[in-house]
């Protein structure tokens, strides 16, 4: 079986101004893809829009839920991820595909047809296709939370199927930094000048032997979601140099490659 290229998509620090445009790709299919109408009705939904729009979906969620946020522009609500392959994958478990009548024009596969599934009835949706992305939204669930998930979808009416999902970034533990403090306990000042040559007094930074600056995992008193300048201490929102390599990736490719080996044996037998 084709393994193919794996690909676990996740974008971070979605702000209310974005909830509108994800709300209507995902419910009216209007958006950057390539949609076919035709295929449309054979999307599955794992978790459905309960209210008009998704970000009173957001809203209402959280309200029933208790859970703090700083209702601002700038606060981050959700927290987006793509599960999918290449074509040539989809096709190792049984999926036909068909010639779309254009081509790449860039990556390795430059020049070469846009081959997209060939869908006509709920049968040509392999049961190999459908179980991939069931382990997807199982391991996602058991990941963030099913209680986070707000809308999730596998989309077949796009040139690639892939398992669309979206969720509050909701957390229970931050890493606060720390600051020297005098023998009475008052926050120690210092001068600090930046890049423009602006000299200003701010507390200072407890840190370490080598530098680094301490942080100081902290429980919440109650649960709140993940905004502006807060890292997070024991979920996945971690601002990282590499996004495309964090927690949630990494630990998504190797449940993937479980879930390869177990539709590989189902096909041998």
């Amino acid at each position: 079986m084709y393994d193919g290229k794996q690909v676990v998509r996740v974008e971070t620090q979605y702000k209310k101004a974005d909830l509108y445009n994800i709300g209507v790709e995902m419910k009216d299919r209007k958006g950057t893809g390539n949609y076919d109408i035709e295929r449309r009705e054979f999307n599955y939904e794992y978790v459905s829009l309960t209210q008009n729009n998704l970000y009173q979906e957001v809203k209402i969620n959280l309200k029933k839920r208790k859970i703090k946020y700083l209702d601002r522009p700038n606060t981050n609500l959700l927290n987006g991820v793509t599960f999918t392959s290449g074509p040539e994958f989809f096709q190792s478990l049984g999926m036909k595909l068909k010639d779309s009548g254009r081509t790449y024009h860039t990556g390795d596969k430059n020049g070469k047809a846009v081959m997209i599934p060939d869908i006509k009835s709920k049968e040509d949706i392999p049961n190999a296709v459908t179980y991939f992305f069931d382990c997807c939204m199982e391991f996602l669930k058991n990941y963030v939370g099913e209680e986070n998930i707000l809308l999730a979808q596998i989309h077949y009416d796009e040139d690639t199927p892939h398992l669309q999902a979206y969720f509050v970034p909701v957390v229970n533990k931050v890493k606060r930094k720390c600051f020297v403090k005098d023998k009475n306990g008052n926050v120690v000042k210092e001068k600090t000048t930046n890049k423009n040559g602006i000299t200003t007094i701010n507390p200072k930074l407890l840190r370490d032997d080598k530098g680094k600056i301490v942080l100081m995992s902290k429980e919440l008193s109650s649960i709140v979601i993940n905004f502006g300048k807060i890292e997070v201490a024991n979920y996945l929102f971690i601002k990282c140099k590499m996004p495309l390599m964090n927690l949630l990736q990494k630990k998504a490719l190797t449940f993937i490659v479980v879930i390869l080996e177990v539709i590989k044996k189902i096909k041998l037998n």
